[in-house]
């Protein structure tokens, strides 16, 4: 068994603690065992079986499970078969999606290709874990909904904190996708990409403060500009004029 500890970085959303991988041997059993933090085992070669509050679940190669806080679980190898698997535990503010009623799932070919090639190289920085269980999230989680309901939940998204400090990798963190992901969807449903909606939100906000007679300054702040300078040249850029020249 090889089990290593991650160093904690600045991430807050999913945080890997550990990972490790096993070849086990003809009926190896861990467990009854409860833990603290959330821990998923991929199958990458074999089969064993997990016993949980669930019930029994056989797991072959190309599946995975997942262990929540404080669950009392057993897995065994099989006899005959017995599975190589790669684990990785974590903790933080999203791990919490995680808490389904089904502890079963086949992961696909790419992130079987990410996982071999930690197996390979144990080395990997925390953060290559961290887009690891981004991308485990995704798949899970996002990908029986329609791409066009979900462009438009982060068109409303950026419609409601525009004003905020709002960037593409703050957005595709918080609905746990790949930025390419991310671009992909939205261009499709909208025609633009994110970034660039949020230009044309923010613009046509400062457009309609302006014209009620808002200074270049209450503008800039209200539609999420910490530098009035950097808004002006925004604008102009966006509308082809100056926002002082609104109103005159």
């Amino acid at each position: 068994m090889k089990q290593i500890m991650l160093e904690q970085t600045g991430a807050k959303d999913l945080i890997p603690i550990f990972f490790g991988h096993e070849l086990c041997e003809k009926n190896h059993k861990f467990g009854p065992y409860t833990r603290s933090y959330y821990l998923i085992h991929f199958c990458l070669n074999g089969s064993g079986e997990l016993f949980d509050k669930f019930g029994r679940h056989t797991i072959r190669a190309g599946e995975l499970f997942i262990i929540r806080p404080n669950e009392i679980t057993t897995y065994v190898a099989d006899e005959k078969d017995p599975w190589e698997y790669f684990w990785v535990s974590f903790h933080g503010d999203m791990a919490h999606l995680f808490n389904t009623e089904r502890s079963t799932y086949p992961f696909p070919a790419e992130i079987g290709a990410t996982v071999r090639g930690l197996v390979q190289n144990p080395t990997a920085s925390p953060a290559v874990f961290i887009a690891l269980l981004f991308h485990l999230v995704h798949h899970l989680f996002n990908e029986q909904t329609e791409p066009s309901d979900t462009a438009e939940k982060i068109r409303q998204y950026i419609r409601f904190n525009y004003m905020n400090d709002l960037t593409v990798r703050g957005i595709s963190d918080y609905f746990g996708f790949e930025r390419s992901y991310l671009f992909r969807i939205f261009k499709k449903s909208q025609g633009i990409s994110v970034k660039e909606y949020i230009v044309k939100t923010r613009m046509e906000q400062a457009k309609l403060l302006l014209e009620k007679g808002c200074s270049v300054t209450s503008t800039a702040n209200a539609v999420g500009y910490a530098d009035p300078f950097n808004f002006s040249k925004a604008f102009k850029n966006y509308f082809g004029f100056a926002p002082k020249k609104i109103g005159q």
